[in-house]
């Protein structure tokens, strides 16, 4: 019963919780914009200089995206207002010869993970990793004419933290119940 009391006044003062987000490219609207575009709380730069593309141009797919290089084949970063969670995405227009090697970052620069994609479309289920906040996606010199990145599907944590004058009495209150039941078991 300790432990449950104990986890639950955890969850009161971290009160973080998760809530299901996804980048929205059919509400952003289907377009060539410049070489960096902000969507629902991310900003996705083509690191290779180029535009982006939004839309069913972007390798056919209407929820999604390519960076100009040649063809929809240039490096590109996704950079999160958030930390973000449980991500799944789509790779989209592959053929033979498209590369790309894909890196997800936390806040603080660390790699958590990559993956590496060639030749064929994919679904990326990286629902693994939690604290994400920054996705490089590199091409890798590819010879076809690139691919387009759609359909990202994410949890971002919501901070619902109380505040600390606040949460003095509701600990104290806790501690002074949890005191007081065992007194009354140990009788």
């Amino acid at each position: 019963m300790l432990k449950q009391i104990v986890a639950s006044a955890a969850a009161l003062f971290l009160g973080a919780t998760a809530s299901a987000a996804q980048l929205d490219f059919v509400a952003f609207g289907s377009g060539t914009y410049g070489n960096s575009i902000t969507v629902d709380g991310a900003t996705i730069t083509n690191t290779s200089g180029g535009n982006i593309i939004v839309g069913t141009g972007a390798a056919g797919v209407a929820n999604g995206f390519c960076s100009l290089g040649r063809g929809c084949a240039a490096d590109t970063e996704i950079v999160f207002d958030s930390a973000i969670s449980n991500l799944t995405y789509y790779i989209d227009g592959a053929q033979t010869g498209d590369v790309v090697d894909v890196s997800y970052y936390d806040a603080n620069g660390v790699l958590l993970g990559q993956t590496f994609f060639a030749n064929v479309d994919a679904f990326i289920d990286v629902s693994g990793l939690s604290g994400i906040t920054r996705i490089v996606f590199d091409d890798q010199n590819s010879t076809a004419s690139g691919v387009g990145y759609s359909r990202f599907n994410f949890d971002v944590a919501v901070d619902r933290a109380i505040p600390v004058p606040a949460a003095a009495p509701l600990m104290l209150a806790g501690l002074a119940l949890i005191a007081r039941r065992r007194r009354h078991q140990a009788k």
